[in-house]
């Protein structure tokens, strides 16, 4: 097995694998657990990590790499016509009153 993804949150290593067993490459988190003894072990030892089987590396690495590329930009900071709040442009509804953005 090789080591493909590693990354600084276990809820995106857990994304990773499912999304790599979507395309039938069987996946495994590693280390989920290690973020409680972070300081007394290097920081880099203790991140999650997603491994594959060798035959698999480089189609989930393509996988991976297609996955961080489409990421969609954020849309431009907006006012809430309700409450006059400004919001992300990532948000769909207004953080202070969850009006709609539309």
């Amino acid at each position: 097995m090789r080591r493909v993804y590693t990354s600084d949150n276990v809820t995106k290593a857990w994304h990773i694998r499912n999304v790599l067993e979507q395309h039938d490459i069987q996946a495994v988190v590693k280390n989920e657990q290690l973020y409680s003894v972070a300081g007394e072990v290097p920081i880099t030892e203790c991140m999650p990590e997603v491994w594959v089987g060798d035959l698999f590396f480089a189609r989930a690495d393509q996988i991976i790499r297609d996955i961080e590329n489409s990421a969609e930009p954020e849309g431009q900071d907006w006012i809430c016509n309700s409450c006059k709040e400004v919001n992300a442009g990532s948000f769909g509804l207004c953080w202070n009153c969850q009006a709609s953005a539309d």
